[in-house]
């Protein structure tokens, strides 16, 4: 939606529209009592006066004049209402509108039920069945991927082979298929009823007792699992589906269909057909999906199964996609209350229908709701079968669900018939223009709630050039530049919560605080500010045992007398720091280099040999000398390294293990310090190799990060070295935690796409595809002369993000190389090997400049257009001795600043637009961007159609999740949606199209579910004429909120304003509120930031807000505002 329709519908009282719509539907003729009582009367009066002279209020004559003015009074309403039921803006009954939206070929859309695949947990069967360690199987339950049970996968697949059909058994399938990306199995049952394989149970979701049935499945012919058509004696079908993720994965395991409702039947006999006979099924609530037809033999027995196709009306019947030879077709209208319509053909392009016929249908609740696997456990059924002897035995299964479903869709409401027929009736059942493919998808199904499509390219564009987006969004990119720029940025980054008891506390350090631990950004800066542990002498080698794939074993000994040396406790020196989860770094002894897990004798013109290796510990045994022994009698060594180290390495550093969980004991002792609202901090100890907390007397906030206090407890505020802090804040705790990032950019030559939720699978090497930022080996060396020799491999970890939440395309955040994605990265040095120690002050300077959005950003300075001198402490300069605007950067952590030279005042003036970080720039470098395939383009079509999808089952899921669901929901994929879409979207669009789906997805502001730079506490201050609770104001302006960003307000890729906001909920609260305004969560972000937001292409816009982000004041204050701050403002 533009911002002017939001603001028309949301903001404005009238316009012109709505003045339009009034005169539109004014009665300029009235037919009511008064008036039609009033033209009677005048009417005699004027054509008959003699006789007409005389008369009184109560006579008889004007009783029958009021008589029939009421009867023309209900006569007239009566037409108008019939009038209006013809008119499809105005009918308001259902089956008035279905009337219509019929006569505009457009066939409403019943209630959806929810379908989803419940696991094999477990199974018994009541046959003797022995297994290889001769274990009788019968009556024993045997669970799936049970950690009691070492043999459990043979015996579940021995359960399930006996009661398998003939000539199948686990391997050995009955078709296989890759749906949605997984390797799917069919398998079936032995099966001995008569009726339909079906199973009924019942399950509590959301508060009502529903009924569910289990249903034979299978995927041939499609690329979706689905139901089979219901057949009398069919075997039972299930399937095996493998996503290499393990046992424990959702998707790995024996799986079933289910669907909510009930499968009834009715039978029927049409002795002499007519032209589109039609056939009424008066159950009410049969859904869309479940509905087939079949034709009974003389004794009752079901043969030919009939076609459904969509329509037999209009151009469908003769052009569709069934073959010539399929005339036995027939189409489903809709009714009210979800009751149906067989209709048949006109003996013309289709069979009249003679005969029996059978019909089954299922009735489902038609209500919205979203299922998750607590609701849907235990559920056990018993399958009768026969074994190869002819024995009937019982196979009992225990299922579970495994993925929240939320695949259930009401009926299609009378108000979204009223949008979605004419618009159905515009494109003509087809999609040719851009109109047709912003609005035929709409129509074509439930779980599609907005849509919007952009057209690529299209035709007239030359095809003599390769098909490639320069961007990288859908083509793989290898790019070489000479203009990059790496540099570190220390940063912090906050949480919030409130809290009313010791339990909302507990979840909040579950749930968020240790899930910080585990950033690349906060592991960055315990890497790079804690102190290195190295190794003075070369004595200390390794004495490898074993080198295999991702694993080495050995032991380290002196090199002088070849004794074997202890770690861990049992050690006193820097070996006592090898403890599992250690990172260890060997060189190579003088003379010689690594390669290829070997020592051989250094080339310096071999740009494959390295002077060093990283490794990580995975295991150490005892005091890792096996009992001075070294390796055990299997010649395995006692200490495990993730990676070959060849014997004779050298030990250069360790870095110790960083801890990311909690123990219960500290856990405790944080609770006890919140629940007091007291200030405390967190501290790691590399030693310990543990966390400690720094008590409120002891802990500095002010001062920069340093080690020089650590575990300071003289009460005097000293100890600053906290990676994490909880500070309260009124009524509020404000989590504030250290980070360092490292940033890559390009100034003009290249530009980055990365996008974190998608992988780029490589299908012949079988590994993940990583984009990859490469300083090149031909860069000079960061000190000194000569290159640097060997490339420098970066990951890309994330994109940067404005404050406005857009992201930048010019730089990317990176992270350390991991090449064989083992979990340890090959050299955490790479940043000091292409840059420099600290101390060897390589700054790079940026100046914050607008960009044409209004958004402040940080452009790099040239400092040979802007010199910049470089100097530790103001006190060491004099400014007579520098020209008028020289600007200075002053270095010493306790100032960190750039001033500008004033020789008018003699003074250094604050720069504050300047920033200076540890960095280098004119890097040579590669960039490597790999492409998912599922994103390829097909170069053969004429027009390339980008639809996003907003999908209506993700948006309950998400809405259940903002109101407080444990698990944030994860958008469909591409492929997913090009599954569920693409066969009704295939089969109207042009033929010369190409469609890409894209799934869009919510950007969430305000709440503790945003994004950190997007999070934000809104000051309001009430009218202090107005008596009113403040919790039932707060409550009032959220509501307001969540109708403000009402998804019907918004269109992808919007531009948030604050004042369209803050203007809605004055209307909408008012006069309860007399002034609103809006403060950012983040410390970096002042007063002014968050007034204009981005969103991008594929998202949309949701409020995460709830009443803990609402806070009452009494007056808008400077104090209030934070607005000292460097404020971040748009003036656009």
């Amino acid at each position: 939606m533009s911002t002017t329709s939001r603001q028309n519908n949301l903001l404005l009282n009238e316009d012109w529209t709505r003045i339009y719509q009034t005169f539109a539907n004014a009665d300029f003729k009235s037919y009511d009592f008064e008036n039609l009582r009033r033209v009677i009367i005048t009417y005699l009066r004027e054509n008959y006066p003699e006789d007409f002279n005389d008369y009184i209020e109560s006579s008889e004559y004007l009783a029958l004049i009021d008589a029939i003015a009421f009867l023309g009074q209900s006569l007239s309403f009566r037409i108008d209402l019939a009038s209006r039921e013809n008119f499809i803006e105005l009918a308001e009954r259902k089956e008035s509108v279905l009337r219509i939206a019929k006569m505009l070929s457009y066939n409403a859309k019943r209630n959806k039920p929810s379908k989803g695949l419940l696991k094999f947990t477990s199974v018994s069967t009541t046959e003797q069945l022995v297994d290889s360690n001769g274990r009788n199987l019968a009556s024993q339950t045997v669970k799936w991927n049970d950690p009691t049970n070492t043999n459990w996968a043979e015996q579940f697949i021995l359960i399930l082979d006996a009661a398998m059909s003939d000539n199948t058994k686990f391997g050995r399938s009955q078709g296989t298929d890759i749906i949605q990306s997984i390797p799917t199995e069919q398998y079936r049952f032995r099966t001995i009823g008569t009726d339909v394989p079906m199973f009924t149970f019942s399950k509590s979701v959301a508060g009502r007792n529903m009924v569910f049935e289990i249903l034979s499945t299978t995927f041939k012919g499609a690329e979706e699992i689905y139901e089979e058509a219901p057949t009398p004696g069919n075997q039972l079908g299930f399937l095996y589906r493998q996503d290499n993720k393990g046992p424990a994965s959702p998707n790995t395991g024996f799986f079933m269909h289910f669907k909510q409702g009930s499968l009834e039947l009715a039978d029927f006999t049409i002795d002499a057909p007519s032209t589109n006979e039609k056939v009424a099924v008066d159950a009410k609530g049969i859904n869309q999906d479940d509905v087939w037809l079949f034709e009974l033999l003389a004794n009752g027995s079901q043969a030919q199964e009939w076609t459904k196709v969509s329509s037999l009306v209009g151009n469908n019947i003769a052009y569709n996609s069934l073959t010539g030879d399929i005339r036995n077709i027939y189409a489903v209208d809709t009714k009210a209350n979800d009751m149906i319509d067989l209709v048949f053909a006109d003996g013309v392009y289709g069979n009249l229908p003679k005969g029996s016929f059978r019909t089954y249908y299922r009735v489902s609740n038609g209500l919205s709701y979203t299922i998750s696997p607590n609701e849907m456990k235990n559920v056990n059924i018993t399958v009768d079968y026969v074994n190869q002897a002819g024995i009937a035995h019982q196979l009992t299964i225990g299922m579970g669900l495994q993925q929240t479903v939320s695949t259930a869709t009401p009926t299609e409401s009378v108000a979204s018939i009223k949008k979605n027929a004419p618009a159905n009736y515009y494109t003509q059942n087809r999609m040719i223009t851009g109109e047709d493919y912003n609005l035929a998808p709409l129509t074509t199904s439930q779980n599609i709630l907005k849509v919007k499509a952009s057209n690529r390219t299209s035709s007239g564009l030359s095809r003599n050039f390769d098909l490639i987006d320069a961007s990288g969004r859908y083509s793989s990119i290898n790019v070489f530049g000479t203009d990059g720029y790496m540099f570190k940025e220390e940063d912090e980054k906050t949480l919030a919560f409130k809290f009313t008891n010791r339990s909302d506390i507990i979840n909040f350090i579950k749930q968020k605080v240790e899930g910080v631990f585990t950033g690349t950004d906060v592991y960055n800066f315990y890497f790079t500010k804690y102190d290195k542990i190295l190794f003075t002498s070369d004595n200390i080698v390794w004495n490898a045992s074993t080198n295999n794939v991702n694993e080495g074993t050995g032991y380290f000994t002196n090199k002088v007398d070849l004794s074997l040396l202890k770690v861990g406790t049992y050690s006193t020196n820097n070996l006592k720091y090898i403890t599992a989860g250690a990172n260890v770094k060997f060189i190579a002894p003088t003379g010689q280099a690594f390669k290829e897990g070997q020592l051989v004798t250094l080339d310096e013109n071999d740009s494959s040999q390295r002077d060093f290796i990283w490794t990580k510990v995975i295991s150490v045994a005892g005091d890792g000398t096996n009992a001075g022994t070294g390796a055990n009698a299997k010649g395995i060594g006692p200490i495990v390294f993730n990676d070959n180290v060849p014997s004779g390495a050298v030990t250069s550093r360790i870095v110790p293990k960083f801890v990311t969980d909690l123990s219960d004991a500290l856990e405790s002792s944080m609770v006890d310090q919140a629940f007091a609202n007291l200030n405390f901090g967190l501290r790691y100890d590399d030693k310990e190799s543990s966390w400690k907390i720094i008590q409120n007397q002891n802990l500095d906030l002010t001062s920069p990060f340093s080690l020089g206090k650590s575990g300071d407890v003289t009460n005097n505020n000293l100890d600053s070295s906290w990676i994490m802090a909880f500070v309260k804040d009124n009524d509020q705790y404000v989590v504030r935690t250290r980070t360092l990032n490292y940033v890559f950019g390009s100034l003009k030559q290249n530009r980055f796409y990365f996008d974190k939720s998608e992988k780029a699978y490589n299908s012949l090497t079988g590994k993940v595809e990583k984009d990859v930022v490469n300083v090149l080996g031909i860069n000079s060396k960061n000190v000194g002369t000569g290159s640097l020799v060997q490339d420098y491999p970066f990951e890309v970890a994330d994109v940067i993000k404005f404050d406005d939440g857009y992201e930048s395309t010019k730089e990317i955040r990176l992270g350390f190389r991991d090449s064989d994605t083992d979990g340890v990265i090959d050299n955490p040095e790479s940043f000091v090997n292409v840059v420099g120690e600290d101390l060897d002050l390589k700054f790079l300077f940026f100046k914050a400049e607008k960009d044409e959005y209004g958004t402040t950003i940080y452009n790099l300075v040239d400092t040979a257009v802007t010199p910049i001198l470089i100097i530790e402490k103001e006190s060491l300069v004099n400014v007579n001795n520098y020209n008028d605007g020289q600007l200075i950067y002053f270095y010493d952590s306790a100032e960190n600043r750039v001033k500008r030279v004033d020789r008018t005042t003699n003074t250094l003036v604050l720069e504050s637009t300047y920033r200076a970080n540890i960095g280098r720039n004119n890097i040579k470098f590669q960039y490597t961007h790999s492409a998912s395939e599922d994103r390829r383009i097909d170069p053969s079509v004429t027009n390339i159609i980008d639809l996003y999808i907003l999908t209506r089952s993700y948006d309950t899921e998400f809405r259940n999740y903002l109101a407080g669901a444990r698990t944030e929901p994860t958008a469909p994929t591409n492929d997913e949606l090009r599954v569920t879409f693409g066969t009704g979207l295939n089969a109207i669009k042009s033929i010369s199209d190409e469609v890409v789906y894209h799934p869009v997805k919510y950007k969430v502001l305000f709440g503790s579910t945003a994004d950190t730079k997007l999070q934000a506490q809104f000051k309001v201050v009430k009218n202090p004429t107005r008596n009113i609770n403040n919790n039932d104001l707060k409550v009032r302006i959220v509501n307001a909120m969540n109708q403000f960003f009402d998804v019907n307000n918004w269109d992808f890729g919007d531009r948030f304003y604050l004042s369209e906001l803050t203007t809605y909920i004055l209307n909408v609260v008012s006069p309860d509120i007399s002034n609103l305004v809006i403060l950012p969560r983040q410390t970096s972000q002042a007063f002014g930031s968050l007034f204009e937001i981005q969103s991008k292409p594929d998202e949309i816009f949701v409020s995460g807000a709830t009443v803990d982000d609402i806070e009452i004041v009494s007056s808008i204050t400077a104090a209030e505002i934070n607005a000292a701050g460097n404020s971040i403002v748009s003036d656009t």
